[in-house]
């Protein structure tokens, strides 16, 4: 059963794996054997969340984002499943910070209750951009409710984890002081149904982007912890130049560690079953 940690002692684990040269890898679950083989690989924590359960399915990630579930409800019913598989790695609830039908503070008692170490917001509208974002904005469910959310997570001892996706949402992250910025280039590219867009998106222009993100963060909060997600960071490699050319020193994979390489081994697998002959009659 997966362990409860407190914020201090999560910060500990992770500084411990960085000063010890490795990066921090975070690995996302949406379903138990997910969970039970990223932590036989060593990650250093492991989100449950909505899209998850949707990527798992065989859906886009993306899903996640829209209303087709009760995201909140959905971290609860994971965790059910999940939990039973994990032995000692601390568990991220993704949640929908700007939901209107729940008081949040009881709910993140509840999922502190449950055995949930830390918090991070998604689904989140910064993924929208246009006018749909804007409205959002107007009548109360924006970027800075979700901001206030993890604030709420802070005061009660969970460890925090903003996702940003440009340098005005990063300074919001560090003025928050919350233990990690997370710079999220966007849907991940590469598998099946990976990001077209994000195949524009060079590693270069990341890396570009996720200093700027830095900077801005650390005007308010210098010991923030950078990791980097999504768009061309897909695969080891591309972790280790975003490690080389910015000050980020983790990683969130959720496509790249529970859908890509999944793929091609399932599919050569099958292929393989099946060209077996029968004996000839």
């Amino acid at each position: 059963m997966a362990k409860s940690y407190t914020r201090e002692e999560v910060l500990a684990r992770l500084k411990a794996s960085i000063d010890s040269g490795k990066p921090v890898v975070i690995s996302g679950a949406g379903t138990g054997i997910s969970g039970k083989f990223s932590e036989q690989g060593g990650v250093d924590l492991i989100g449950v969340y909505n899209s998850g359960l949707f990527r798992m399915d065989g859906k886009g990630s993306l899903a996640g984002l829209m209303p087709y579930a009760d995201a909140n409800q959905i971290v609860i019913d994971l965790a059910n499943r999940v939990f039973p598989v994990i032995k000692e790695t601390p568990m991220i609830a993704g949640i929908c910070g700007t939901d209107p039908t729940r008081e949040m503070r009881p709910y993140l008692q509840y999922l502190k209750q449950l055995g949930f170490s830390a918090v991070m917001n998604f689904p989140t509208v910064g993924l929208i951009d246009g006018r749909f974002r804007q409205e959002l904005e107007d009548t109360g469910m924006g970027y800075s409710k979700e901001i206030e959310t993890l604030k709420i997570a802070k005061e009660i001892g969970l460890f925090t984890l903003g996702y940003a996706f440009n340098p005005d949402e990063a300074a919001l992250v560090g003025e928050a002081q919350l233990d990690v910025l997370i710079c999220h280039m966007g849907l991940t590219r590469g598998g099946s149904i990976g990001s077209k867009y994000a195949e524009s998106m060079t590693l270069e222009k990341a890396a570009v982007l996720v200093n700027e993100m830095t900077k801005r963060a650390r005007e308010g909060y210098k010991d923030i912890l950078i990791f980097s997600h999504g768009g061309p960071i897909s695969y080891p490699e591309d972790t280790a130049y975003m490690y080389e050319h910015t000050e980020s020193v983790g990683f969130l994979g959720a496509s790249s560690i529970e859908r890509i390489p999944i793929e091609k081994p399932l599919t050569e697998a099958c292929q393989q079953f099946k060209n077996i002959p029968l004996k000839k009659k």
